[in-house]
């Protein structure tokens, strides 16, 4: 079965969209994961230590499952490092 042109361009233009949503979600991430670990500096008490860290561990988690979604689905992003 063949796919209409109509179809095609839709498809398109969602691959695109998801691309520019996963990107933007990443971004926004990887700022968030930023302001966390600036925070480190600010903060002595143990238990708002451990919250940063948990939190940290939070963003990094999801941050690499974006990047998987969008290895999978054939988005190109640039690659995070911890």
């Amino acid at each position: 079965m063949k796919k209409s042109k109509k179809w095609q361009r839709n498809a398109e233009i969602l691959t695109a969209r998801e691309c520019e949503e996963i990107a933007e979600r990443i971004n926004e991430l990887t700022t968030q994961l930023g302001n966390v670990r600036a925070n480190f500096d600010f903060v002595t008490d143990e238990r708002a230590i451990d919250a940063l860290i948990y939190e940290e561990n939070a963003l990094i988690c999801r941050i690499e499952s974006l990047h998987h979604e969008a290895r999978e689905r054939g988005i190109s992003v640039q690659p995070y490092q911890r």
